[in-house]
């Protein structure tokens, strides 16, 4: 999609399946299981979607998805393919690595930061080595010391080569980068999630990330198991949605397996619902 002169590019990275109930937390499976069906072991396919925002002077990619460097066992626990990522992505819409200068990781959980760094002559390097990378500089604390809840969700060798080969740039709670399209601190998921928007005058679009991972969390109590901080995620999505809703904004969603991109909806005070936008 197009907003004036910047273009969005929704990347179609790979699926995986998942807990459906670390995704949806309180709400008991009756429910959630009527919106995304179970596998046998309880897991949902969820997507991976990373966005590619092209600006006059740039290529910023938001997310890096899963990688390429997982094991068999990891391959196998997540339901992911062979071959399909971030970088397979970008090449199916013409767009090679060495083109990205700017990478965005709205947190280092390995769904979203695994694909930062790829293995090369036995070593982990950056697999974008023309790009900065911006992490909120709570989510690399967070990064190199988690806590036991969500320790599993990260590897340090997604992201501390990064700061080894001198691409890595810690940000604070705002950062613009350019041509309108800016990176804001959500909280909530973790200390240092962030998302990004992207305003001109043409329109405004917002990668929520997991602030908002599908059109079934829009309600309030369908918080994840995982967000460490839910409340937080109740009371900024809840902020998020209302404006969306009155200012026509797009909203595009990292997981949701039935569509990324879309606008709000009120239905009734207080509840809305997600409204695809034709291709």
């Amino acid at each position: 999609m197009r907003l004036g002169d910047i273009t969005l590019t929704v990347l179609d990275a790979e699926t995986f399946l998942y807990d459906g109930g670390a995704m949806f937390g309180v709400v008991p499976r009756v429910i959630w299981g009527r919106l995304l069906e179970p596998d046998e072991q309880n897991r949902i396919r969820l997507a991976v979607r990373p966005l590619l925002i092209t600006t006059p002077d740039s290529k910023i990619l938001v997310d890096t998805g899963f990688g390429t460097r997982l094991s068999k066992k990891e391959h196998k626990i997540f339901g992911l393919g062979e071959g399909n990522n971030v970088e397979s992505a970008l090449a199916a819409v013409g767009v090679g690595p060495e083109e990205i200068d700017t990478v965005v990781l709205t947190h280092l959980h390995i769904d979203h930061a695994g694909g930062a760094t790829r293995n090369e002559g036995g070593k982990v390097v950056p697999a974008f080595q023309n790009a900065r990378y911006l992490v909120h500089e709570l989510e690399w604390e967070d990064g190199l010391e988690p806590d036991v809840i969500s320790a599993a969700a990260y590897r340090r060798d997604d992201y501390v080569p990064l700061m080894d080969a001198g691409v890595l740039e810690l940000i604070g709670d705002e950062r613009d980068l350019g041509h309108g399209v800016t990176t804001v601190l959500t909280g909530g998921h973790c200390r240092g999630h962030v998302m990004v928007v992207v305003e001109t005058l043409s329109g405004t679009a917002v990668y929520p990330a997991d602030l908002i991972p599908s059109r079934h969390h829009f309600r309030g109590a369908y918080v994840a198991g995982v967000d460490l901080f839910p409340l937080d995620v109740v009371e900024q999505k809840m902020q998020l949605l209302e404006a969306a809703a009155r200012g026509g904004w797009t909203l595009i969603l990292d997981h949701d397996p039935d569509g990324a991109v879309g606008c709000v909806v009120e239905v009734e005070n207080g509840r809305y619902r997600f409204e695809e936008l034709p291709d």
